[in-house]
């Protein structure tokens, strides 16, 4: 058989001769300034979520370690702190509600992990019986939460800004 000018077989059956030429395949798109592929060769990360959750998550953390000064202060004697001690609280519980639509947002449209969504309905829960345990003067149990809380949120703080989306599946 002889050969005809662009590789193939001629007089060889279809199958033999092999697919036909045609134009070049694009080049592959470059890796952007993340590492990621460029172009449309995967699915865009949004970056928005995780800017969202970082800004709610460093309110939060703030509220809460604003905390334990008012209770200091209060039980120094300034017992008019007491009254900022139950509007932060009640402030802390928004925002905690707020941290956990935020971290869901990552979850979901941001393509994150999960279990900063499940921490965040954790604290968001926790919280909420906080208040009702200071209400019912249950320091045995009000104080040490609070150790909780504030260690909880320091932690998703820093995971928070440690967290690069679109680095693979690292949580």
């Amino acid at each position: 058989m002889a050969h005809n000018p662009d590789g193939s077989l001629a007089g060889a059956p279809d199958a033999a001769r092999g697919p036909a030429p045609g134009p070049a395949p694009p080049p592959s798109p470059a890796p952007g300034p993340d590492g990621s592929a460029g172009g449309a060769a995967g699915p865009r990360v949004r970056r928005w979520p995780i800017v969202l959750l970082r800004a709610v998550v460093t309110l939060f953390l703030l509220l809460l370690l604003v905390q334990p000064v008012l209770a200091g202060m209060f039980i120094s004697g300034d017992v008019d702190l007491l009254e900022l001690h139950e509007i932060n609280s009640h402030t802390i519980t928004f925002t905690g509600w707020v941290l956990v639509l935020a971290a869901v947002l990552v979850w979901r449209p941001g393509r994150g992990p999960l279990w900063p969504a499940v921490l965040a309905l954790l604290l968001s829960f926790v919280i909420s019986m906080q208040v009702g345990w200071g209400y019912a003067r249950e320091l045995e149990l009000h104080i040490p939460m609070g150790v909780f809380l504030v260690s909880a949120g320091t932690a998703l703080v820093h995971w928070a800004y440690a967290y690069r989306p679109g680095r693979g599946r690292r949580g």
